[in-house]
């Protein structure tokens, strides 16, 4: 085997910068918790392969799975069908939010963000509008870098987008500094949108509304719910004026917060959903869901994908499910979670951007989140470079996130041990405790 000098010298020549590494260093392996280099030095991931890999990496009942698989058939593409496709269908029919039963198979969550475009355009003739929140994510391809406004970045020379595309402010309750503060701000937070719909886009006109009920890419940052739940209020809106709602669970769904979607938490169904990297435990697989009657709309080749929803992808799928539901992996998730913003609120008394007081505690950092999708908020982009690269140092990685990249996103994997979360956050607490 060539030495990692080696491999990244022709990684260089041979592969696109396009798509950036956050870490320079070639892995071998990689499984459970950690990833290993080609000296098989460990480093303990808590980016879980930015949210995908739910279990670990190469749990190995889904290699397993996918193993037995691949000994049966690879790929038959639309030729025929096949059962792991139909019997992934039929399982998510039964974990969706409420009457969510018809599922198209991708590849990605920006191919999913692609193919509800389209459904939508179906559903919804005459109205050209669209309406996303500042912060979100929602893919790079062209339709769904259209919907994406997590970094100008991602957009910069790809202008003209699709048109009609409406941006509002994600609330962001965390900003508030007292309980009043808050109360407040969440009581006035649906006029930025009634103040949309008066002054520049008639709500007849628009076709749809998306959001991420946690924000990924753009700081992990959950709706509001405490004193008014933003998701329900959008819910009522879309119903008043015949919008559809639109949830990208592509980071937050499949168990990522404790429930098998984020909307969960907040009781409210989408018309539709869309999913992707932890869907399949670390293989290329996504979806938009919606309810029979409208996924009935589309008409047969009005979508493909050659590879959307392969034997080998279901299969993990299906393995993954089985496993959360038959080892209580929600619980665990919430247990885990729950010892993560304890563990903080320890070490940094007035960390938890969750529970506020009449007067502001101040503290180096802000923690935030739902489940395993955990933000640490910092001062700034500069703080978390250095405590990125002091936890790099240390053998464990994680990754920034936000649009001014202050913030540190934890997301392990649903079953990390107790032991290696504490070894993680340990880390982080030395280099809070040295840079801030």
């Amino acid at each position: 085997m060539r030495d990692e000098q080696a491999y990244l010298i022709s990684d260089a020549e041979y592969l696109s910068p396009a798509l950036g590494r956050v870490f320079h260093f070639v892995a071998k392996r990689a499984s459970g918790s950690y990833i290993y280099d080609l000296n098989e030095k460990p480093y303990l991931d808590m980016t879980s392969g930015i949210a995908v890999n739910q279990l670990g990496h190469s749990h190995p009942e889904v290699v397993e799975a996918i193993t037995k698989q691949a000994q049966e058939s690879i790929h038959t593409s639309c030729v025929v069908h096949y059962p792991a496709n139909i019997e992934l269908a039929e399982a998510l029919a039964g974990i969706m939010p409420g009457d969510i039963n018809s599922t198209f198979f991708c590849n990605s969550g920006a191919e999913a963000a692609d193919g509800a475009l389209k459904l939508i355009k179906i559903l919804q003739p005459g109205r050209n509008n669209f309406i996303v929140h500042r912060g979100s994510f929602h893919g790079r391809t062209l339709g769904a870098t259209a919907l994406t406004t997590s970094k100008a970045s991602y957009r910069k020379y790809f202008d003209p987008l699709i048109p009609g595309v409406n941006v509002i402010n994600f609330p962001n309750t965390f900003a508030c500094k007292t309980i009043d503060e808050r109360r407040s701000f969440e009581n006035q937070m649906h006029k930025e949108i009634e103040l949309m719909f008066a002054t520049h886009v008639a709500p007849e006109s628009v076709a749809a509304i998306f959001i991420e009920p946690v924000l990924g890419e753009g700081g992990y940052l959950p709706a509001p719910i405490e004193y008014v739940n933003y998701l329900k209020h959008l819910r009522t809106l879309c119903d008043k004026h015949g919008i559809l709602l639109v949830f990208d669970e592509v980071q937050s769904g499949m168990a990522r917060t404790g429930k098998w979607f984020a909307s969960e938490h907040y009781g409210v169904v989408p018309d539709i959903q869309l999913m992707a990297k932890g869907l399949s435990g670390g293989l290329p697989l996504g979806a938009f869901a919606t309810r029979k009657e409208l996924m009935y709309k589309m008409p047969p080749g009005s979508h493909g994908s050659t590879y959307g929803g392969n034997p080998i992808c279901c299969r993990a799928a299906l393995k993954m499910i089985e496993i959360i539901k038959r080892d209580k992996v929600l619980d665990k998730v919430l247990d885990s979670s729950e010892y993560i913003f304890k563990y903080f609120e320890n070490k940094f008394p007035g960390s938890n951007s969750h529970k506020l007081s009449d007067t502001e505690i101040h503290s180096p950092v802000k923690v935030r989140g739902l489940g395993l999708m955990i933000g640490l908020e910092f001062a700034s982009g500069e703080i978390t470079t250095k405590i990125k690269e002091y936890a790099y140092s240390k053998q464990v990685l994680v990754l920034p996130c936000g649009a001014y990249g202050n913030i540190i996103r934890l997301a392990p994997d649903l079953t990390m041990s107790e032991a290696d979360i504490q070894k993680g956050l340990d880390i982080i607490a030395e280099a809070i405790k040295l840079y801030c």
